[in-house]
């Protein structure tokens, strides 16, 4: 009975900073409970009320036994939900998991400040899914947090208010910005530095596919996540509507499914691009893939990436952090000799065209003078016949591409890329299908372009004799307010048309969703700067930023001398400030006695620290012997501030003092 007694202890932890801790756990595990196993957040959460329970007086923590089964339980459910005890959910649970048993043992000075670091690594953790910068405010506002009930746990029934724990706490961290500051700028980091490079596809990240079916890219239309985001140093931006931002091209395809390029070599362009160089500077969010997007068209030779059959570039390894490059980009192909395996491949069988098909194809070719004619034919046949455009065309069936021509005749731009490079191929044209964005929304704030996964587009391009690869939309022939302002605004004044029906759009509504607009601009513009200048500030970023200020290469270890310095003389400056603040500040009626104080230690008269007011001002005047009115009246006056029920005016006390004359006592 005793062994049992000694392994459940009592409980033996503050109320306040107990409560407090609980709250700042939740905290910081609240953003990870949609990316782990929904129990384990309940788990935490009950851990936090049954350990509050267990803090009433007399009562007994669980014994070792029943944490270990506990334990036990929490592993085999996440190896239940999960199918597995390794990646990044299972592995989060599996701490949520840990954090909750930790909870429920706390009991003591250690335990508490162990809890504490757990905090700040699951609030760390929270940047694994995003390195917004609202996010980063959000964990830094966590560890004030967890840094103030550590204060107020330390310091015990006389912490104060939670207030004064939190300005304390904030006030602690603020004295490290400027050893951050220096070890951020000095320190030597990796490429990475403050981004954590997991995975696009581990961390559901949704975004375009090597693969273009029906669907595969409507699915993303009302997806508002940022693909990527560019600016133009040399200030000579396209217009909107002329920003076609090239992925990848699919060479395979069958009716309307296509997929990625067979095995062909890297491109060699033999033909030029012409027109004014376009330099863009790009900042790609983690899509899983290795393809790299740019304005149509990239010019090759880039030193960081591959130069791909198709005209795009593709990196040796997945983008699974967000990735800045600069690439340039020229408006006008004028290629003239196609490569005898990229012609065998852009004319390959896409499908068994049906007799309706070929019978299509036919009516367009005869009595064509070329190949632009035919494809002028295709596009004016898409015109004519009444297709529509459409974010939910619905499922085809196993005949997509006639059921499509010549029953349905709606779909979006993935269903039209795809059926008109398969008609120029029965047709004999080579064709291909670019799989890419269009448009973008300026921030005229920042100055650049946010490129959406709802601006994801496919336009499929055709080879044209004497003139080369030819970008064919026929999206632009269906829906072409689609094409000139971008899918947002041509969904918007759908919306609009329909709340003007309704009565809806009122100017208020408008003034209202323009404020917000901009409001929405300006936060991003803020975001993006800190992803420009703060996350991307990598090895290479740092180097050179050293050497603007004189620190190349070789003077390294003077640039680390320098920060060691610095880091230094920063803390002398936070100890002599902590020293200086450390200080009791005397108020009024204190500083006139102290003036009165030294004025008599001048005359050789020095108050004892037990000797109280009254008594030293005896003892000042006998021994200083002239002026004892003066003398006592001072101390009177102070001792009245001090201990009276009703105190004189602080002026009493500074009149007295002033009114004192030379003392000097008796020889």
């Amino acid at each position: 009975m005793n062994l049992l007694r000694r392994s459940r202890p009592l409980s033996a932890v503050a109320t306040a900073p107990l409560v407090g801790m609980c709250g700042c756990l939740v905290l910081a595990a609240a953003p990870l409970f949609p990316k782990v196993a929904g129990w384990a957040g309940v788990l935490l959460l009950l851990s936090g009320a049954a350990r509050l329970y267990m803090n009433r007086r007399a009562a007994r923590l669980p014994s070792l036994p029943l944490k270990v089964a506990l334990f036990g339980l929490g592993a085999g459910g996440i190896a239940i939900t999960y199918g597995s005890m390794v990646g990044i959910e299972p592995g989060l649970s599996i701490l949520l998991v840990l954090v909750a048993l930790k909870l429920i043992e706390t009991n003591g000075e250690r335990d508490f400040q162990v809890l504490a670091l757990l905090g700040y690594f699951l609030a760390l953790c929270t940047l694994f899914f995003s390195q917004d910068l609202l996010l980063w405010l959000y964990v830094g506002a966590v560890f004030v947090l967890i840094t103030a009930m550590l204060v107020r746990f330390h310091r015990g029934p006389g912490a104060g208010t939670l207030r004064r724990s939190v300005l304390l706490s904030g006030t602690m961290l603020l004295q490290a910005v400027p050893i951050i500051a220096l070890l951020f700028v000095f320190f030597p980091r990796t490429s990475l530095f403050l981004r954590f490079p997991f995975g696009a596809s581990l961390l559901g990240a949704r975004g375009m596919s090597d693969r273009l079916s029906p669907g595969s890219v409507s699915a993303l239309a009302m997806n508002e996540e940022i693909a990527f985001r560019a600016d133009f140093p040399d200030g000579n931006a396209p217009p909107i509507s002329q920003m076609y931002w090239r992925g990848l091209v699919l060479w395979r395809g069958a009716g309307l499914t296509w997929v990625n390029r067979p095995p062909l070599p890297l491109e060699r362009r033999l033909g030029q691009l012409a027109g004014p160089a376009i330099r863009q500077r790009i900042s790609l969010q983690p899509h899983g893939g290795r393809w790299i997007f740019a304005l149509d068209r990239p010019m090759g030779d880039h030193p960081k990436f591959n130069f791909m059959p198709g005209g795009y570039f593709e990196r040796s390894k997945p983008v699974l952090t967000t990735f800045h490059y600069e690439v340039v980009s020229q408006p006008e192909n004028r290629e003239t000799t196609l490569l005898a395996d990229q012609q065998q491949a852009a004319l390959a069988p896409a499908t068994n065209p049906s007799p309706k098909v070929q019978a299509l194809v036919k009516s367009w070719t005869t009595g064509a003078a070329n190949e632009r004619e035919v494809v002028e034919r295709a596009l004016r046949h898409f015109h004519e016949e009444k297709f529509s455009y459409s974010l939910q065309p619905g499922t085809y069936g196993a005949n997509a591409l006639d059921e499509f021509l010549f029953e349905r005749r709606t779909g979006f731009c993935e269903h039209y890329a795809a059926a008109f490079a398969t008609l120029m191929r029965v047709a004999g044209i080579p064709s291909r299908v670019v799989l890419g964005y269009h448009g973008g929304e300026l921030n005229g704030l920042g100055n650049y372009v946010i490129i959406r996964q709802s601006d994801a587009h496919a336009w499929a391009e055709v080879w044209i004799k004497d003139t080369g690869w030819l970008r064919v939309d026929p999206t632009e022939v269906i829906a072409p307010d689609r094409i000139s302002s971008g899918l947002a605004s041509f969904l918007q004044t759908r919306a609009d048309g329909a709340d003007n029906a309704a009565g809806a759009n009122s100017e208020a509504a408008l003034g209202l969703r323009e404020m917000m607009r901009e409001l929405r601009m300006a936060w991003d513009s803020i975001n993006y700067q800190w992803d420009l200048r703060v996350l991307n500030f990598d090895e290479d970023n740092q180097r050179s930023f050293l050497a603007t200020i004189g620190f190349g290469d070789e003077r390294w270890l003077e640039a680390l001398a320098w920060a060691a310095a610095g880091i230094a003389l920063a803390l002398i400056g936070i100890a002599l400030w902590l020293r200086r603040s450390g200080r009791p500040r005397l108020d009024e009626a204190s500083r006139w006695w102290e003036r009165f104080c030294g004025t008599l230690a001048a005359a050789g008269v020095r108050r004892e620290t037990w000797e109280g007011p009254v008594r030293f001002g005896e003892r000042a005047a006998a021994e200083v012997g002239e002026h004892r009115a003066e003398i006592l009246r001072v101390a009177e006056v102070y001792a009245r501030l001090r201990y009276a029920p009703e105190p004189p005016p602080v002026q009493e006390l500074a009149a007295a003092v002033r009114g004192l004359p030379p003392l000097r006592t008796r020889r």
